[in-house]
Formats: C-alpha cells, structure tokens, sequence
C-alpha cells in the first residue's frame, strides 16, 4: 500500500513539475484576435406571453457570432479585452408574421382585421436575422502553461436592440363600428442596457500563434420599458389605453467554441 501511495504521489510530482517546468515556454503573447460562435441559452426570459412579445425584436434562444475580440495584455497574468457579438435569429426576423397572425386569431372571430408593424426586414440577407448587439470591454487574467490555457474574465457594457410599433384595424363584422389599435412603446426605440458579463475562456495550444478555444459567459442586464396599447373608436373617438411592462432582470448562459490567432 506504501508502495502505491509513493507511485501516486510520484506521479503527482512529476506531473506537477512538467507543468510549471513549461511556464517559461508561456505568457509569450500581447496582443490576441479571438473569432467566436455559439448558442444563447435563457435562464430568464424577456417574452412573458403577451400580445406585445412579437414586438420586440429580441429573441430569448438564439445563436451568436463574435466576428471580433481584441485582447492586450500588459502582464504576465492580466489584460484588457474589447468585444462585439450579434446574435442572430430567424425566429425574431418572422416577427411581423407573427403578430399578424396573433391579431388575426385575437380579432378575427367578431371583426375583419388588418395588422401590420414595423419589424420586417426589408431583404432576405443573412445580417437581417441579427437583431441584437452586445459589447464589453473587461480585464482578463490569464493561466498558461505549453499546451493548455484559461483566462477568466470579467466585462461590462451595453446590450441593444430595437422594439417595434404596431397598428392594427377592425372593421367589425355586420356593423359599421371600426376600430383602430396602437401600440408603441415608450422611450427610444432602440434600447440600450448596461450588462455584466463574467465568463471563462480555456482551451489548447495548436502552435504559437493558433489556439482552439471554448467559452462559457453569463451575461445580466435589466430591461425597463413599456408598451403602450391605445384602442380607438372610429366612430365615437372613444379610446382606452394599457400597458405591458417589460421591466426585469434578463440572465443568458452563452457557450461558444472558436479560435484565437496571436498577433504577437
């Protein structure tokens, strides 16, 4: 039993040893260029069910790309990290599809509807299903050996993305009553949302100037705005109006695989 314990902990020792022994072949590297594609998976949700969800031009599951991520570091063991990424979804593109049809199906048994919004995209190009934007720029500290990497990180910056307008018509059915129903949503329409985003990128040394790569990121913000639901009668000018509240904390788990390419 001796024996063994001496064998394991020799092992150990050795295996320790060869990994601090490759520190001087590490940290070589300043500046890095990671490209990067993955998955967006929501812990909580934006959407909450209403009649405004198809609005918004944000989609909870989606996928991500991150053309662009330059890294410095002006350490052995810490730097700085700029980064832009897009998510893209064709789900959130057919959004005005979608709310035509919530009307039609909401409306359609007592009135002739006619629905229409902002959110369709004027071309079938590819960039037309990236409808939200996020950039951070944050500190990074790195553990390198010859072969393998992780470099924990820490960023903050802004998510955005727009929300769309809507208006629908109702011409009732046997009657000459007609309506007309507004929604907008209050503020700006393209929002922008200060985020936190601490995440963990690790993987293996292919050469000195090309590495395989893998990301985990947990990203937060805590979206505040309203929508507006203004419903007019064409006849008496009567009108009522209610709101949809989009006022929570949104969490998505990211995970993505690319390539870092060392610049020097």
């Amino acid at each position: 039993m001796k024996i063994k314990l001496l064998l394991v902990f020799s092992l150990f020792g050795v295996f320790v040893t060869n990994i601090y022994g490759q520190d001087s072949l590490a940290y070589k590297s300043k500046w890095q260029i990671r490209v990067l594609a993955g998955v967006n998976l929501p812990i909580t949700k934006i959407s909450q069910g209403a009649e405004t969800d198809n609005l918004i031009q944000f989609d909870n599951s989606s996928f991500y790309l991150q053309p662009v991520s330059i890294s410095y570091f002006f350490s052995k063991h810490w730097g700085a990290e700029f980064s832009a990424q897009g998510s893209i979804s064709r789900k959130s593109r057919n959004r005005s599809d979608r709310f035509t049809n919530d009307m039609q199906t909401q409306y359609g048994e007592m009135f002739y509807v006619r629905a229409n919004s902002t959110g369709s995209p004027d071309s079938d190009l590819f960039l037309s299903d990236i409808f939200s934007e996020m950039c951070l720029l944050g500190v990074i500290y790195r553990l390198e050996t010859d072969k393998y990497y992780v470099y924990p990180k820490f960023s903050m910056g802004l998510t955005s993305f727009a929300i769309d307008s809507g208006d629908v018509n109702l011409k009732e059915k046997n009657s000459n009553n007609e309506f007309r129903v507004c929604y907008s949503g209050e503020g700006k329409l393209l929002k922008e949302y200060f985020t936190l985003a601490p995440s963990v990128s690790f993987g293996y040394k292919i050469s000195n100037r090309f590495f395989l790569n893998a990301d985990i990121m947990f990203s937060y913000y805590h979206s505040n705005f309203v929508y507006n639901k203004e419903t007019k009668n064409l006849f008496t000018n009567e009108k009522t109006v209610e709101t949809f509240g989009y006022k929570k904390g949104i969490s998505t788990l990211s995970l993505g695989l690319g390539f870092i390419f060392v610049l020097k």
